[in-house]
């Protein structure tokens, strides 16, 4: 299902300790399922895991009823597995992302600092810079992220941090061809420019659009795999 290995929303969503490595069992089982290293319906066996990682199979257990908690995996008859979405369902998480993003923008708009701003911008510079594709994906992954901090709604930003987790594995190589990576490119140029001269309902209208132009590709490209494999 991930037909871009790795995501671009792994550098973005995951969260490490200072040193860099991971903080838990539970974190890096996820940032293989969001790199796509654990795929959509990969099993996640407890016995497996704990001779790979060297834990007993106590925080295998932990790390697995937190995954289940955040959407990533599933139990089912045959054991665990990295959950395996349709593109319905991949559609509804994206309406989700699209209404708190939307609101998300519209408050950065009148709470964003100077740092927020300049983070934005830094983030912005880079990405329409680079000639590598993969590394301006992370980029604008890492764009959204900062904007949603931006918006001092805490809770907003953990669903956020949520959804975009559910949604990594099934990125496609589409969002990374010259043409759309263009129109990011734009669309994030003109959110920023919204959010800087403190218009809140233009910065929520443009993330709306940006926001459901990327879902069609991603959908689009999901149901092109589905009809393959069928």
């Amino acid at each position: 299902m991930n037909t871009q290995d790795p995501s671009p929303e792994r550098d973005a969503l995951a969260q490490q300790a200072p040193n860099g490595r991971p903080t838990s069992v539970h974190t890096q089982l996820r940032e293989e399922i969001v790199s796509g290293a654990l795929a959509p319906g990969a099993p996640v066996p407890e016995i497996a895991l704990s001779a790979r990682l060297g834990v007993s199979r106590a925080p295998i257990r932990d790390a697995i009823l937190r995954l289940e908690a955040e959407g990533l995996v599933e139990r089912g008859p045959r054991g665990t597995v990295v959950r395996m979405r349709t593109a319905d369902e991949i559609f509804d998480i994206y309406q989700a992302r699209i209404a708190l993003e939307a609101e998300a923008a519209a408050a950065a708009a009148e709470r964003a600092s100077n740092l927020d701003l300049t983070r934005l911008v830094l983030l912005q510079e880079e990405a329409t810079a680079t000639e590598d594709k993969a590394a301006a994906r992370r980029l604008h992954a890492e764009w959204h992220t900062v904007l949603a901090a931006a918006s001092r709604n805490q809770t907003v930003t953990e669903l956020l941090t949520r959804l975009a987790l559910q949604l990594a594995p099934y990125e496609t190589s589409s969002l990374a061809e010259g043409s759309n990576l263009a129109h990011t490119h734009d669309d994030h140029g003109a959110i920023l420019d919204a959010i800087r001269a403190h218009d809140a309902d233009t910065a929520r209208q443009l993330v709306r659009s940006h926001l459901e132009r990327t879902r069609d590709v991603r959908v689009e490209a999901l149901l092109r795999n589905e009809r393959e494999t069928s």
